[in-house]
């Protein structure tokens, strides 16, 4: 496979989840809710390296139910049970739910799509012969 198909299919992805994300964060900073979250256990999930622990949160919404949920991006070391973090949830649908962060929904995916734009901005010049810097 050529380099410029590798770089063609990452920079895709990469720019296909930043707007997914960003567009995500971009809706819970405009319509979600803010709770108190306490992580409540950890999900390990094995893999090559080692493996990564997603926490498992539980908070309480303003209509007063708890919401237990696992989040969707894990760490390595699992992070302590206890341990309390601030979320934000779609209230029309509470098991959506993020940590309250400016990187996580803000910064990452704006990084994300704009290392997909370069790459495909670099493809593009390199496919037209503009820039020749692939063997």
């Amino acid at each position: 496979m050529s380099p410029e198909l590798i770089i063609l299919f990452v920079s895709t992805v990469l720019l296909i989840m930043g707007v997914y994300f960003w567009q995500k964060g971009s809706h819970l900073l405009k319509h979600g809710k803010k709770a108190q979250a306490v992580v409540f256990s950890n999900n390990f999930e094995a893999s090559d390296n080692g493996g990564v622990y997603y926490p498992v949160v539980r908070f309480l919404t303003d209509k007063q139910e708890w919401i237990t949920q696992e989040l969707n991006f894990g760490t390595n070391p699992k992070k302590p049970e206890g341990t309390k973090l601030q979320v934000i949830y779609d209230p029309e649908n509470p098991t959506e739910v993020q940590i309250d962060s400016t990187f996580m929904l803000e910064i990452l995916p704006r990084i994300f799509a704009a290392l997909g734009v370069m790459g495909l901005v670099f493809v593009t010049l390199e496919v037209l012969e503009i820039i020749n810097t692939i063997p």
